[in-house]
Order: C-alpha cells, then sequence, then structure tokens
C-alpha cells in the first residue's frame, strides 16, 4: 500500500480515524432491549420460583430437606425456571436471544429476591440467609445465585432463538 491511500482498516481492524486519533475506539453496534419480551420471560420464571420457594419454606419447616439429597430437587426446579425465563423472552424478543435470555433470568431472580425479602421484612424477620449467617456469605450467595440466573436465562436464550427450521436465530 503506498503512503498516498487511506488505510481501510482491514490491517489495522480499527480503520483511519481511529489511527489518527490514539485512545478513541470504534462505536459498536447497540442491542435494543425489548421490555415486554423481558417482562414476559421474568413474570414466567417467577411464576415457578415463587410455588416452589414457598414449598422449600414449608420441607423446612418440617426438617424434610436436611436429610440427604432432597435439596437437589428445588435448586433444579429453580434452575430450570431461570432456563424458561430466558427461553420465554428469546421467544418474545425480536434479535439478540442470549441478552434477553440472561436480562429475564436475571430479572426473575431480582423479582423474587424483593419479594422475599419485603416478606421478611413485614415478618420482623432477618432480610437475607439464616441466623449465624455472615454478611460475605449471604453477599457471595446472592452474587452466585445472580449468575446462576444469567447461565440459565443464556441457555433459554440459546433454546428459545432457534428458528422453526430447527438452526440457530
Amino acid at each position: 500500500m503506498s503512503p498516498s491511500e487511506p488505510e481501510t482498516g482491514a490491517r489495522s481492524g480499527s480503520g483511519p480515524r481511529a489511527r489518527s486519533r490514539p485512545g478513541v475506539w470504534p462505536r459498536l453496534p447497540a442491542v435494543e432491549i425489548d421490555r415486554r419480551a423481558l417482562t414476559r420471560g421474568s413474570l414466567y420464571g417467577l411464576a415457578v420460583i415463587a410455588p416452589v420457594s414457598i414449598g422449600v419454606e414449608v420441607l423446612d419447616a418440617v426438617d424434610v430437606l436436611s436429610r440427604g439429597p432432597v435439596v437437589f430437587v428445588p435448586a433444579l426446579a429453580i434452575l430450570g425456571a431461570f432456563v424458561l425465563a430466558g427461553f420465554q423472552a428469546a421467544r418474545a424478543a425480536r434479535g439478540s436471544p442470549y441478552t434477553h435470555g440472561a436480562l429475564a433470568g436475571l430479572a426473575s431472580f431480582t423479582a423474587w429476591l424483593t419479594l422475599r425479602m419485603a416478606t421478611h421484612l413485614v415478618f420482623g424477620e432477618r432480610l437475607l440467609g439464616k441466623e449465624g449467617d455472615t454478611t460475605f456469605t449471604v453477599v457471595l450467595t446472592v452474587a452466585t445465585v445472580a449468575l446462576l440466573s444469567m447461565s440459565g436465562g443464556i441457555l433459554g436464550g440459546l433454546l428459545g432463538g432457534r428458528d422453526d427450521a430447527g438452526g440457530p436465530a
């Protein structure tokens, strides 16, 4: 390439303007978020999480969950709720199934957590965690479940983002 030809960005990957202005990154395309799709997905997820959560409270009160692998059944049901939230959001959205799936899973978890904290506040109980849990344990648990909700939502987005022909969207 001669010095008089403008650089097309094929070699540098950032175009001629970024080369003349160091530290300036090219603009990335924006992702449009469909709020109706997110609402739909998060409500589907919440519709599964709420009854499972109530069931866990009942089973915990009669001390069933402390006996062996029974505790994994509600955990799998809640993970399935996050997948369902992502699936429904991806089906309702026009594009970006993974983004909509992750956000719908996170929104369903956030809605459940808000309802859970509100009920604990009304009954005068500790907002999060059990007696003896440190703040670090509670924060770590919430962050872990938030990441799991987004992961389940992405998996649901993968499943919901497929077109009718069976291929990826």
